[in-house]
């Protein structure tokens, strides 16, 4: 692969446009505003491509523009509608060689990477250690509204969340008249509109078992640690018992649900409770090796401002990379499939061994 010595501009718009291409790669910046002839010329030649990766352009009015859409009823069986490109049907700008040549080689490398199932996604973002989440509740006081709370929660091995309530708190008194509720997860790392989220919709109720409060009380005081109040007498279990409905928007162009079955039957990533501390340790000490990460093995050229690791799983690691307000998130998959924490630190050996030896080729 030849070297494009790309500007930051470049940089911008080659990842604005592999996002509408409908590749793994998501994009959340001001170009909207700077670039938009550029993303506009690109929605129709997107189109083809994105039907390629699973994805529709279906054309709509003058208003909504165009949308992306998940046609895998595996991963979308609810047929939910994909996001809105607007502007869809003005006239193309020209789009240079140099940068339809760097969208395709982001993309075709982004498409390429092996991902965990959206269970798996979902059941892992909802594992999260001292997670906290917007619980939205019918009022009393204000009939046929809703009353949105963030509240601590934790999950028990059916993925089920439960929470510890005061007493006084308005939304305990909402469940004890209303169990009817929603919980909106976020991902630890989130962001934005292209990070990931999860709404589960179902039935919070107290938890009447002393016995089973007891092993609650326990499970979620070590997902908490600080969470003293967890033993006060005035505060009471409640869990989502009935789960009714859940939803997931993973970032741009991928947004969709799965059944209730699938959700309870997914497993949580077995790295998740490494992810974090090596997460940092890379941030830390290591964002050069992100950045050729990026740039040998994906195929991104320019420099970056910032290059940080998002999110790790068995699969891989996303990079969230940036230039001035222009942010992109980036795959980078492993050699091969890691399901135990020594396993991490060989994986990312050899992406860098990986990464040096594409480097100097380049450099040759």
């Amino acid at each position: 692969r030849e070297r494009m010595a790309a500007s930051p501009k470049l940089l911008a718009v080659a990842l604005g446009l592999a996002l509408m291409a409908g590749s793994a790669v998501a994009f959340t910046s001001p170009l909207a505003a700077r670039l938009r002839p550029a993303l506009r010329g690109a929605a129709r030649s997107a189109a083809s491509r994105a039907a390629s990766l699973g994805l529709s352009m279906q054309k709509s009015d003058k208003v909504t523009g165009q949308k992306f859409e998940e046609k895998d009823e595996k991963k979308n069986p609810g047929k939910r509608p994909g996001h809105s490109v607007a502007g869809g049907e003005e006239a193309a700008a020209p789009v240079s060689p140099e940068i339809e040549a760097q969208r395709k080689l982001i993309e075709e490398h982004q498409a390429s990477c092996p991902k965990s199932t959206w269970a798996e996604e979902i059941r892992t973002i909802m594992a999260q250690k001292n997670g906290f989440a917007t619980l939205s509740t019918m009022s009393k006081t204000l009939e046929g509204f809703p009353l949105g709370s963030i509240v601590g929660f934790a999950t028990d091995d059916k993925g089920r969340p439960y929470f510890v309530f005061s007493s006084l708190s308005s939304h305990t008194q909402n469940l004890l008249s209303n169990p009817k509720a929603s919980l909106c997860v976020t991902e630890p790392k989130f962001k934005g509109a292209a990070d990931a989220r999860v709404t589960l919709i179902g039935s919070v109720t107290k938890v009447a078992d002393s016995d089973e409060e007891d092993k609650l009380r326990k499970s979620y005081m070590e997902n908490h640690p600080g969470a003293y109040w967890a033993e006060f007498k005035d505060f009471n279990f409640f869990r989502m018992d009935k789960i009714e409905d859940v939803s997931f928007v993973g970032g741009f162009a991928r947004a969709g649900s799965v059944t209730v079955d699938e959700y309870t039957a997914g497993e949580p990533d077995p790295l998740a409770a490494f992810a974090d501390p090596v997460m940092n340790h890379m941030n830390a000490d290591h964002t050069d090796a992100l950045k050729d990460y990026v740039t040998y093995l994906v195929g991104v050229e320019g420099e970056l401002d910032t290059c940080q690791m998002k999110r790790l799983d068995k699969y891989g690691f996303d990079v969230r990379v940036a230039k001035g307000s222009d942010s992109g998130i980036i795959r980078i998959p492993f050699p091969e499939t890691v399901s135990e924490r020594k396993g991490i630190k060989e994986a990312i050996v050899a992406l860098s061994q990986k990464a040096a030896k594409a480097k100097a080729a380049k450099e040759a």
